[in-house]
């Protein structure tokens, strides 16, 4: 499911870039799923797009992943073929995701983050209504994979935490905006108890 609302979001940036800025970005698309570095302390983005001395990326990087406590206590049990099964309740969880301007010029990191801000500005909710195609690439054996709904919302952090966060990436600190996508439901579809339903109660007045 992290696969498939990362590479959701990207492809959806990538096609309103094409049609916010056809002459830039035509033949393009920037916005890619990577991490900052490699573990060999390497820079990891290649800068695909763009022409001459103007290449450009924009990095898709999921930096942290946080259980979403308010539906934390839902019911664990489901009807199944006339049978009540136990599952562990749902997990709901939300995703961090930095997205950051790789340029050569600095000039094109800034409009590329401008670019992302508007374009959740534009679009800050994906469902399978606004968007049909939202679960198009999860396999069909894997139903439990589907997304129902996106929220994202941009993320306010400290000059604080901006440093501590782009240390632990290991990076320099580059144009980028921080979202926070919610909310990603991880569904148990292992029964662990399982009996048959109550259809009736008999009561002995005796």
């Amino acid at each position: 499911m992290l696969k498939t609302t990362l590479e959701f979001i990207a492809d959806e940036l990538n096609n309103w870039l094409q049609l916010r800025d056809p002459l830039n970005f035509q033949d393009a698309k920037p916005a890619v799923i990577t991490t900052l570095m490699k573990p060999d302390g390497t820079f990891a983005v290649n800068t695909s797009s763009g022409q001459g001395n103007d290449k450009f990326s924009i990095a898709v990087t999921l930096v942290n992943i946080e259980e979403e406590s308010v539906f934390k206590n839902q019911p664990h049990y489901r009807q199944q073929n006339e049978k009540i099964q136990v599952v562990q309740p749902p997990m709901n969880i939300n995703l961090f995701v930095l997205f950051s301007a790789v340029a050569d010029k600095y000039a094109t990191a800034l409009t590329l983050i401008n670019y992302v801000l508007s374009f959740f500005q534009s679009n800050p909710v994906f469902d399978e209504a606004g968007y049909p195609h939202l679960n198009a690439k999860v396999n069909a054996a894997e139903p439990w994979s589907k997304l129902q709904r996106i929220v994202v919302d941009f993320y306010n952090i400290s000059f604080e935490q901006q440093n501590n966060l782009w240390a632990a990436l290991g990076a320099k600190y580059m144009p980028s905006a921080l979202y926070k996508i919610r909310s990603i439901t991880y569904t148990d579809q292992t029964p662990h108890m399982e009996g048959p339903a109550i259809t009736e109660i008999n009561i002995n007045a005796s």
